[in-house]
Formats: structure tokens, sequence, C-alpha cells
């Protein structure tokens, strides 16, 4: 199945700037991802399908850091639609977030520089690394070789 990364919601009300030392991408900065795609560094197929799960119509994720990087990805224009895996449900301790799903908070500068070629930031607030919020989001915890999602862990890595 194919949703467009704007019809997503965020499960969490925030994320660290770097993905999971379980991911191929381990320890990598979202911003960095985000410009290693934008410059042909590697492609966007390279990122594991996120798993959404329909809550009352609206499609929900607890893969939030590649959420992120997916809605970058459509700003800037280099992507209409990702591949999605529908998932079953996302349990309540997973569901953090305090604005409705729609926006996310990250913890740190993001680095890179393509997330800055837009003016649209509605989707996320970055705030100082210093700032305490639960460091425990099990939101981004893959490996290139298995996708799958595990709800009762950290779901995402990349």
């Amino acid at each position: 199945m194919q949703l467009k990364p704007s019809e997503i919601l965020y499960s969490q009300d925030s994320i660290n700037i770097y993905f999971d030392s379980r991911s191929s991408n381990a320890n990598h900065k979202l911003g960095e991802t985000l410009d290693d795609i934008c410059e042909g560094k590697c492609s966007i197929e390279s990122i594991p399908a996120i798993t959404v799960v329909n809550q009352d119509g609206k499609w929900m994720t607890t893969d939030n850091r590649r959420l992120w990087v997916f809605k970058e990805l459509e700003l800037l224009g280099k992507c209409v639609n990702i591949q999605v895996n529908v998932g079953q449900s996302i349990p309540e301790a997973k569901r953090t977030t305090k604005n409705n799903w729609v926006s996310i908070i990250i913890r740190g500068y993001p680095g890179g520089d393509w997330y800055q070629k837009h003016e649209n930031r509605d989707h996320y607030q970055i705030v100082p690394n210093s700032t305490r919020y639960d460091d425990n989001d099990s939101d981004d915890n893959f490996t290139h070789s298995d996708n799958s999602d595990n709800y009762d862990s950290d779901s995402d890595g990349w």
C-alpha cells in the first residue's frame, strides 16, 4: 500500500536526532540522512517501509524518525507516495503525542541542510538537546535485512 507522508500521523511527542544503534544507519542524524537521499548518496528505496495503523480513520506510525525524513522529502518534492506496511495496533504506551499526532519535537539539531530549504515547518519543532523529554522513544530501530516492526520493542532505526 502507498500513502503520502503527509497523510500519516506521528504517534509520539518527540524524537531523538540519531537513528538507533540497531539501524544500518546507526548514529546518523536525521537531517544528514535527508541530505544523503537528496544528494543521491543513497536512495529513498533504501529506507524500509514504515508500518502504519488505521486509528479512527487516520493513519499513524511509531516509525516517527523515518516518517520525519519522508515528510521532509515530500515537502522538498523528492517523493509523492511511500510504501507502507499495514499493522494491527499501536499500544497506548507508544501514543505519547500531545498535539493530535500532527507534529513532533526533535530533541536537538538534526544536522544536514536540506530540511532548511523550504518554509513549511508545521510538522516539527526543534528544541535544544539539553531539554529533557522521555528518552524511551521506541520508534527507530530497523536494519535493512529486517524491516519488520515489533511493537513490543523499538520498531524503527532509520
